[in-house]
């Protein structure tokens, strides 16, 4: 989903997997990071990049990325950007 608002414009990405494990959540935006809970062992897929790419790119552009999650229901993913941003003098 893309939800423009009065300063900004909010993409939601919406999935209705297991859910991220509360002592997954504070480290998911970190590096390289795989969910222990979530994957058996010798089956983790992907570098463990993505998310934190997204983070960085949403600051760099003065936005934020966050997300909500219920275990065995589901996650929302958004992320922030502001429409007119502000040049840095420096």
């Amino acid at each position: 989903k893309v939800q423009q608002q009065a300063e900004a414009v909010l993409m939601i990405v919406e999935d209705f997997g297991p859910g991220i494990a509360p002592l997954d959540q504070r480290k998911i935006f970190k590096r390289f990071y795989h969910a222990e809970s979530q994957v058996g062992v010798g089956e983790r897929s992907g570098s463990g990049l993505g998310l934190a790419i997204v983070k960085s790119i949403a600051e760099r552009h003065g936005g934020r990325v966050w997300f909500e999650s219920k275990l065995g229901r589901g996650s929302s993913f958004f992320l922030q950007i502001p429409i007119c941003q502000t040049k840095k003098v420096g």
